[in-house]
């Protein structure tokens, strides 16, 4: 049987990463559509479509494309054919479910909870994106798993790109309409709603186009997973079904962000329109969503897609029991990215003012203190995805499940006591979410670290990178009190980034915390290498 090209797995998870980063920066650019009242009424939508694709689609393929790798190397693609049937079944049942509560649901949290009308209309256009995430986790599973990978990295990129076409045209579509609306019945609501609206039905429509898409894959495909089943051994292995238990630790780790998400924005929106009924608060928790919540999302995702191929790396190693090479690879692994996460992290909290100015127009005290406190997350939310990735590829369903499970409880008693008794509204999600990351981080840590035996070098890998980031950010800071009212943003951002890039490189080399191998792997990497011999 004549295959597809095969594509590199981490190239495939990279792909899903860079999905869930996009959706954050679409609810930026949404903003700059709408303005924060828009992204308020948006963010349950996106909420859902997140959590819909970490439970329906990406749970799914895992454990669809082991399984099929399992059965195609034991020569029992027959008994895995009739486990695809299950697998769909179940995910048709989950999706269907999904579709029916959020329609029965829809009306309470729109009048009852977000107080506002409007919003179930904007929850009742992303409801069929359940009902075409249903089975697409399954078939992309099957078909991966059966060495056509190239079809679940396709879908990822149809789904990435008609969402960004369909949901900029219709927002902005609906938006002007709603515009016109407002104008006519004296009101200044309607357009952000109806903007709302034509976001969650570009969500929609794509979803349905990545769903047509793998279902025409399969067709495509089908004499060739025939000609898989045809060959396949007669025995059978009924028995096994442990596949399908392997779902909920997965369902819990992969659809926690998008459920607490919502949570979060139901008990904010509850708590503050009794305490503050007179106060816009959708667009407040737009503003939170859209300058602070979606910018440090999408920095997370985005800043550990080049070290995914490391990854893998480190679980080869452990696989084949080299466990002194996996501690190697992990100590380069939190090196690498702590010289890129630290920079970035630190630049973005001293110019936040100057960025927010620079994208949304202006600049809100509130948003750019909510960012300040916000964007630490980053540093232990870019090694839970590594510890999270980790646990899946081994395997080790009992760690996946505990950690979750301590996550969400650590999460919903801090928004609890912040947001019904101290009564902190947003700044209660930010904890929540800060309190959950950094104890499922610090768990995953002391995991890999009992399982391999692993001790982190501090000095240089992670406090030498701190402090060159602290310095170069201080530098930052300065040109931009500086420049920012004699030059504008945009110069003093370009200006601020290149020089603090240039001090960060040279402290790193000062300090000692890089090698000559290490810096021509990095940006401009040969121009600082030959400075760092001359300094040596």
């Amino acid at each position: 049987m004549e295959k597809s090209k095969k594509i590199r797995p981490d190239l495939i998870l990279s792909s899903g990463l860079i999905s869930v980063a996009a959706m954050m920066i679409l609810c930026i650019i949404f903003y700059m559509i709408t303005g924060a009242e828009g992204v308020g009424y948006l963010s349950a939508p996106v909420a859902l479509f997140l959590f819909g694709y970490g439970v329906l689609i990406f749970s799914f393929e895992i454990i669809t494309r082991e399984m099929i790798k399992i059965h195609l190397h034991r020569g029992q693609m027959n008994e895995g054919h009739k486990k695809i049937k299950h697998l769909m079944v179940a995910g048709a049942i989950l999706g269907v479910l999904l579709s029916l509560i959020c329609v029965a649901f829809s009306s309470v949290f729109a009048n009852l909870i977000f107080h506002s009308s409007r919003s179930f209309y904007v929850l009742i256009a992303i409801v069929p994106v359940f009902l075409f995430m249903s089975i697409q986790g399954v078939l992309r599973g099957y078909l991966s798993g059966a060495g056509f990978m190239s079809s679940s990295l396709f879908s990822n990129v149809i789904l990435v790109a008609v969402t960004y076409v369909l949901f900029i045209i219709f927002s902005g579509a609906a938006y002007s309409h709603g515009l016109k609306v407002n104008a006519l019945m004296h009101v200044d609501d309607i357009a952000s709603a109806y903007g709302a609206i034509g976001a969650a039905l570009g969500m929609t429509v794509s979803t349905l186009l990545s769903f047509l898409f793998i279902v025409i894959m399969v067709l495509v495909k089908r004499r060739q997973l025939k000609e898989l089943a045809e060959n396949s051994a007669a025995k059978k292995n009924t028995s096994d079904h442990g596949f399908m238990y392997d779902l909920i630790p997965l369902w819990l780790i992969f659809g926690q962000g998008g459920l607490l998400l919502f949570i979060d924005e139901c008990v904010y929106m509850g708590v503050a329109n009794k305490l503050h009924s007179a106060e816009n608060n959708i667009e407040n928790w737009g503003i939170y969503i859209g300058q602070c919540f979606a910018l440090t999302a999408a920095i997370i995702f985005l800043t550990v897609i080049p070290f995914v191929k490391s990854w893998f790396g480190v679980k080869i190693s452990i696989v084949k029991r080299e466990y002194k090479n996996a501690r190697i690879k992990i100590q380069n692994l939190m090196h690498f990215e702590a010289m890129l996460i630290f920079p970035i992290v630190i630049w973005l909290m001293v110019l936040a003012g100057t960025f927010t100015a620079l994208i949304y127009g202006k600049t809100n005290v509130a948003a750019v203190n909510m960012i300040v406190l916000t964007l630490p997350i980053a540093l232990p939310g870019a090694f839970l995805l590594f510890q999270t990735f980790l646990l899946v590829q081994l395997k080790n369903n009992l760690l996946i499940t505990v950690n979750a499970v301590v996550g969400i409880v650590v999460h919903l008693v801090t928004l609890i006591i912040m947001a019904a008794v101290l009564n902190l509204g947003i700044h209660a999600s930010i904890a929540a979410f800060f309190g959950m990351i950094l104890l499922q981080a610090i768990l995953g840590f002391f995991e890999i670290k009992v399982m391999l035996d692993y001790k982190q070098e501090l000095v240089r890998n992670i406090l030498k990178p701190l402090l060159a980031a602290g310095i170069s950010g201080l530098l930052a800071l300065g040109i931009d009190r500086l420049l920012v009212n004699l030059i504008g943003e945009v110069l003093t951002l370009i200006i601020a980034l290149i020089l603090s890039f240039i001090v960060y490189m040279v402290m790193l080399i000062v300090l000692r915390s890089v090698n000559r191998y290490e810096l021509e792997k990095m940006p401009f990497g040969d121009y600082f290498a030959l400075l760092a011999d001359r300094i040596q």
